[in-house]
């Protein structure tokens, strides 16, 4: 006896195929959305590569004053367990060498470790020959600058009116720093970036935790911040990496609340910067 096809069969596979076209498309609506990541979790090792594409997507350099080679490390291990992954170390001058190359030794593929403070081409040498992986300069110093890409290494040169905003990058640098930011109004940064869209722009110099944010909504690829314990009191690891985890979250909100977040470009004709 001939026995027809079985009730509820079709409709049920009906169901399920709709069911996974719709999955589908919620899924792909939230990539096309760009459904925003969860913020780095602190003491999570994360591969660092090159120093001009990881500071803009880090969004944060924190720059600490050292004594030793000691201090360093230690430093750096307290601000790596708090989410940091770019560190400019500042040191008396016989400390550096020493202090620059135990801490990229020690970290080596997890934190970059730069030189801030640089004032001349003496001291973009004397970074370069530490082993630095990138220069935190507070002016447009041309020689300075030839040095580090000579080397090979990130030169973040500062620059404030737009007349040497466009010296620093016309030198062909990955990045340059408003510097110092801290005293005009992240509103000074959209502007200079909406008459220059070409530039990559890093806000240092006078930030602080309450006001770093707002220099990434107004279109800073970075921030450089300065850690140090308050009232000069000694440093404590366990309140380091208290900071350090404050501080990757505000750079993480404030990206979150940018419209129209743009991907840091490397200049046309820059150098290779390994």
């Amino acid at each position: 006896m001939h026995r027809g096809p079985r009730a509820g069969r079709t409709p049920a596979f009906l169901l399920v195929l709709t069911a996974a076209t719709v999955a589908a498309g919620v899924a792909g609506w939230l990539l096309w959305q760009r459904w925003p990541p969860e913020p780095p979790t602190p003491g999570v090792s994360l591969v660092v590569d090159d120093p001009v594409v990881h500071i803009p997507r880090a969004g944060l350099v924190v720059r600490v004053a050292i004594q030793d080679e000691e201090d360093a490390v230690r430093t750096v291990e307290a601000l790596q367990r708090g989410g940091v992954t770019a560190v400019a170390l500042q040191s008396p001058a016989r400390a550096m060498p020493p202090a620059v190359a135990r801490a990229r030794a020690t970290f080596a593929r997890r934190v970059l470790i730069g030189v801030a403070g640089v004032h001349t081409s003496e001291g973009a040498r004397e970074a370069v020959r530490a082993g630095a992986e990138f220069v935190l300069m507070p002016s447009v110093d041309p020689e300075a600058i030839q040095v580090c890409q000579d080397a090979g290494v990130l030169a973040i040169p500062g620059a404030f009116t737009a007349t040497e905003i466009g010296q620093a990058w016309n030198l062909r640098t990955g990045l340059v720093a408003l510097f110092p930011a801290g005293g005009v109004d992240p509103a000074y940064l959209r502007d200079l970036l909406r008459e220059m869209p070409g530039i990559t722009l890093v806000a240092a110099g006078g930030l602080t935790p309450e006001t770093a944010g707002a220099f990434i909504r107004a279109g800073a690829a970075a921030v450089v911040l300065t850690d140090a314990p308050e009232g000069g009191e000694a440093r404590d690891s366990d309140a380091t990496t208290h900071r350090a985890q404050s501080l990757v979250a505000t750079i993480h909100r404030a990206r979150l609340g940018l419209s129209q977040p743009t991907p840091p470009t490397r200049p046309v004709e820059g150098p290779d910067i390994k």
